[in-house]
């Protein structure tokens, strides 16, 4: 976005998302912070609105500080929000010290999000984060810090059900492909993995340490560590 005022700068974004929905197209974008957010998800709403298109599917990446009244518009109007759990586990302690405890807190409100009925997916941002799923989950689970272990917003904990379908089906349908993947029926692509250890009876801080013993990649065998 150019420079300009705040009025112009706001104008600009609606425009563009606009401009990319009445073609037609899906559009994500990157931004952080709640009034840098709550200005994405309005032009998303806009442009809905302006150029009536069903299930378009637009979506917030990152979303750390979501707002109660984005995450309302982005339910309402069927949009997403993509997540970063592995940089809440890395920056947490850090968070602190810039925003302050509370808001520190509350960055990445996934269990808010989830019970005001958006549909959030996670991701890692790689390379900002290694892509480690495993350590995003126990981040979920847990909400604790890399540098010192403290709890940060354990309010915002989501159970290990909702954090894998964050990885999952709810990745599949921001992708427009929960027809095909995403999760195991019969006639899905085979996407999985198979950890050595039971993921329902884990402790979350071992779930990053569980290895990976086998891999199916479109239901082709790419990583057997039984066999070699």
């Amino acid at each position: 976005v150019g420079v300009g005022t705040d009025d112009e700068r706001v104008a600009e974004i609606r425009e563009m998302v606009r401009h990319a929905h009445a073609a037609g197209y899906q559009v994500g974008v990157h931004v952080t912070g709640d009034r840098g957010i709550d200005t994405v998800v309005d032009a998303f709403a806009a442009a809905t609105d302006a150029h009536p298109r069903p299930d378009a599917r637009h979506y917030v990446i990152h979303g750390d500080f979501l707002t109660p009244r984005s995450m309302e518009r982005l339910a309402e109007h069927g949009f997403g929000a993509n997540m970063n759990p592995t940089i809440k586990w890395t920056i947490a302690d850090l968070e602190e010290e810039l925003v302050g405890p509370e808001r520190a807190a509350y960055e990445w409100p996934y269990r808010d999000a989830i019970d005001a009925g958006v549909t959030v997916a996670s991701s890692s941002d790689a390379p900002v984060t290694l892509p480690d799923w495993r350590q995003g989950i126990a981040t979920m689970l847990l909400r604790e810090s890399k540098a010192s272990g403290r709890v940060s917003g354990p309010d915002q904990r989501i159970t290990l059900a909702e954090a894998l379908r964050t990885y999952t089906a709810n990745g599949a349908w921001q992708d427009f492909a929960d027809d095909w993947k995403g999760t195991l029926e019969a006639g899905k692509v085979a996407d999985l993995c198979v950890l050595g250890g039971d993921l329902l009876t884990a402790d979350p801080h071992d779930i990053p340490g569980l290895p990976v013993t086998l891999t199916v990649f479109g239901g082709e065998i790419v990583h057997d560590l039984l066999t070699g």
